[in-house]
């Protein structure tokens, strides 16, 4: 009897994602942890040479509430940090493993008092000499892939995108691209890991506001 409960258990702990539509696979991408708003995201930055970032942690923050959604990421920069030395302010998704082949899908919503955003996927390998485990530290890895950004509006080029000023965006991105060149197709069979960046940087003096980070799996490697 025992073991027929524990096999139901089982059972059900396997359907419930799927039940629950939980394909996207970004820890905590609604920055709705009720003890740690932030967890699964890297915002202090104090390792060797980040040095440009020592303060990036005091502009990062998840508001309770703005414009009619809860528990947002909001990313503050002032004109010295969004145009004088450049860097702007950011946080990186922990790694996340991905299917070599695959083609994933990125989606942001997003809004401004200011800043323009860079954000996208970037592709991770172990860094030589590294074997291989399941949870990776920063300086084991090392970026061998950027994705396109996610622009919002109708334009869709540049370095940065501007969400609006009035109303919350939704803009997606996808990788790797359809028809990769060879050098691309060469960094992609390296990448075991990707980082959904986010800086808000240029615009003007204010906040980015981010919610609803998702990346989805959307189709699997051909055979």
């Amino acid at each position: 009897m025992k073991t027929g409960v524990f096999l139901r258990l089982s059972l059900w702990l396997l359907i419930l994602p799927t039940a629950f539509g939980a394909s996207n696979l970004v820890v905590n991408g609604s920055f709705d942890d009720p003890d740690h708003p932030l967890r699964g995201w890297r915002y202090k930055y104090d390792r060797e040479g980040e040095s440009w970032y020592l303060s990036n942690h005091e502009r990062v923050q998840v508001v309770d509430e703005y414009a009619g959604r809860k528990k947002v990421l909001a990313l503050y920069g002032d004109r010295t940090i969004l145009f004088d030395t450049g860097q702007g302010t950011k946080v990186d998704s922990a790694p996340i493993p991905i299917e070599k082949g695959a083609r994933y899908k990125l989606t942001v919503t997003a809004r401004t008092t200011g800043p323009s955003s860079r954000i996208l996927a970037e592709g991770y390998q172990w860094r030589p000499g590294i074997k291989p485990h399941p949870n990776p530290e920063w300086h084991e890895l090392r970026k061998c892939f950027k994705s396109e950004l996610v622009y919002f509006g109708k334009e869709k080029g540049g370095s940065m995108s501007t969400p609006s000023k009035t109303a919350w965006q939704t803009a997606s991105a996808f990788f790797p691209p359809e028809n990769p060149s060879p050098l691309a197709q060469n960094l992609l069979s390296k990448m075991e890991f990707v980082v959904i960046h986010i800086v808000a940087i240029g615009g003007t003096e204010g906040t980015l506001y981010v919610d609803d980070v998702q990346l989805e799996k959307i189709s699997s490697p051909k055979p």
